[in-house]
């Protein structure tokens, strides 16, 4: 090749990377901004913020390795084993315990970006003829919903079950549009993987059958020949299905073998059937639809009512797909819409049935009323579907008026139920609302200001959401409703900032804790480490996993009455929480006392 073909060939390459850039310059943007916010907050994160849902998702990838944490995790209820596989190469790798939790970090903040671009494929292929910039940002927009953005900065399942969702969607489209091999397997292992994330998936996987078989139905009227590939691969998502529940109870027999039956069932289908015969009473079905209107309503108010907007959107396709499907007119953004409405009812249905009772007025967790973890995950794909319905929508303006109409009416619901509630429900746990919590403070004592606070924040937003619409739809500028980026960024940052940044200075002392077991272990290798543990958060957890080599014997106060003179021996390190009617007892015994974070550790040398 000549000097001049070769630098043709260097000027192609660069208008090639200066067109590729252009064209995905707001995805490339809403990267950026993804990856500056995490940035922003990593190097101040050093260890859990959620107890004891983390270290349940960190045990297993541990036991894997040879590590027995079994007794911290006792402590707990069951966490499914999915994302612990991912966390297994990080724990492998990493032996420092901040650099270990922020290398999971940026794993979460890697698939995070990745969804934006699935996200734009998806929208893409649903909308084809929509400006590909602003399908672009809509996709941005919604991969950097708060809730995300919180969890992306945690060791949660969560941020890998919003991008497992996402893929989800795109492998079925990628498999519906041309079927293959490759796409229906690797969709019939992503399918069974993200139950095993977390069992609430067990919607996603309903879902996901049922559209595969109605697709099989319509399809093989036409296609007779390769009918019998679809049932294998029905047959292969049942049958690793089945398979999951045998690798369950290893995980069980290995980690939970000291948790009682009833903390197991918090997160367990043991507890199920109960939750199930609640339902099925006057009052239970009184109660489940109060649970509802308190759904609906974060779902309405974290999505500033562009959720409403996509759920009317999908009912819409939903049953114009059906239409043609009669007809044998079915294309296969048909499927995609039944399969997208499938989910979001069933996994609303799975956050039902756990969380059923929430309403009741025995019941004081705020939360699990006004709840968003359980349905969070697919508030992104609604993001994309309502922006879109609200851009191009004939009725837009209408639907924006009965979405503030729906606020007042379920917001009465709520209020009501909150003061009909015994204690008012005065118990929050903001990170699993994370879409209506800004105005969360602890000590959480006045239910009703926080409620109207967050409210009215919500409905002024709304109408914020409601004009930057209209002034793209009224000047014809879509591109205008990047300026919803700002209100999302602003609400990550106050979530992330309230819910784990505040805290990390003594979760800081805690991990500082753990280097000093490691030091006096070293020391002392033949003394043994007793924690006794009274109910009080876990933050022997963090203890643990900076010291993952020590065995830690647990000593649960819940359970038996403690005798503190048992523990006070020479050969016995003794950690406590830091308030205990014993430590000056303890105290008076040992030669060595570290109070770092919310733990003593004491000893003799």
């Amino acid at each position: 090749m000549d000097n001049k073909s070769l630098d043709r060939s260097k000027e192609q390459s660069h208008k090639d990377c200066f067109l590729l850039l252009k064209n995905n310059i707001f995805l490339l943007l809403g990267m950026s901004i993804a990856v500056a916010i995490c940035m922003y907050g990593i190097l101040g994160i050093f260890g859990f913020s959620a107890f004891p849902d983390e270290f349940g998702y960190w045990s297993p990838a541990a036991a894997i390795l040879g590590y027995d944490w079994s007794e911290i995790t006792g402590l707990g209820s069951y966490y499914s084993y999915g994302y612990s596989v991912l966390l297994v190469p990080i724990l492998l790798l990493f032996h420092n315990a901040i650099t270990t939790y922020r290398a999971a970090i940026i794993l979460n903040l890697v698939l995070q970006c990745l969804s934006m671009v699935l996200l734009f494929l998806i929208a893409r292929e649903l909308f084809p003829e929509e400006n590909r910039n602003v399908l672009a940002i809509i996709a941005a927009i919604a991969a950097l919903y708060p809730a995300w953005m919180f969890y992306v900065n945690t060791t949660m399942a969560e941020a890998l079950l919003y991008f497992g969702l996402i893929l989800s969607i795109y492998l079925m489209f990628r498999f519906v549009k041309k079927p293959g091999v490759l796409f229906g397997i690797l969709y019939a292992i992503l399918l069974v993987y993200l139950y095993m994330v977390h069992m609430r998936c067990i919607g996603t996987i309903a879902a996901g059958l049922i559209t595969i078989i109605i697709w099989a139905v319509a399809r093989t009227k036409n296609h007779t020949r390769k009918g019998y590939r679809i049932w294998i691969l029905i047959a292969l998502v049942i049958a690793l299905f089945a398979g999951t529940f045998l690798l369950k109870d290893k995980i069980i027999q290995i980690l939970y073998h000291r948790t009682s039956s009833d903390i197991l069932s918090w997160n367990d289908y043991s507890g199920l059937a109960y939750r199930i015969k609640k339902i099925i009473s006057l009052q239970g079905f009184t109660y489940l639809v109060k649970d509802i209107c308190g759904k609906v309503l974060y779902l309405g108010l974290a999505t500033f009512g562009t959720a409403y907007f996509g759920i009317a959107l999908c009912v819409r396709k939903f049953v114009s797909s059906f239409g043609r499907i009669r007809k044998r007119e079915a294309s296969y953004t048909d499927f995609l819409w039944i399969y997208i409405l499938l989910i979001i009812v069933f996994q609303f249905l799975v956050a039902l049935v756990y969380l059923n009772g929430a309403s009741a007025p025995e019941a004081d967790r705020l939360d699990n009323f006004l709840h968003g973890r359980y349905i969070d995950f697919f508030i992104p794909i609604l993001f994309v579907l309502g922006f879109e319905e609200m851009l191009s929508g004939e009725k837009t303006y209408l639907g924006m008026a009965i979405v503030l109409l729906m606020y007042l009416g379920l917001g009465f619901v709520a209020y009501r139920v909150i003061a009909e509630n015994n204690l008012f429900m005065r118990n929050a746990h903001g990170f699993t609302m994370v879409g209506m919590s800004y105005f969360i403070e602890y000590p959480f004592t006045d239910t009703f200001a926080f409620f109207r606070k967050e409210l009215l924040l919500q409905i002024g937003l709304t109408l914020v959401v409601d004009l930057i619409i209209i002034l793209c739809r009224r000047f014809r500028q879509r591109l205008l409703v990047a300026l919803f980026l700002i209100i999302q960024v602003s609400l990550g940052v106050v979530a992330c900032t309230k819910f784990i940044f505040l805290n990390q200075s003594y979760i800081y002392e805690d991990v500082r804790l753990a280097d000093v077991l490691n030091d006096v272990t070293d020391m002392y290798p033949d003394k043994k480490v007793v924690h006794i543990y009274e109910g009080e958060v876990p933050y022997i957890q963090l203890v643990q996993f900076g010291s993952r080599d020590t065995d830690i014997q647990v000593v649960n106060g819940d359970e038996v009455d403690v005798d503190i003179n048992e523990y006070l021996r020479d050969d016995t390190i003794l950690i406590t929480c830091e308030c205990q009617d014993y430590a000056q007892q303890v105290r008076d015994y040992y030669d060595e006392e570290w109070m770092l974070g919310h733990l003593r550790l004491y000893y003799n040398q």
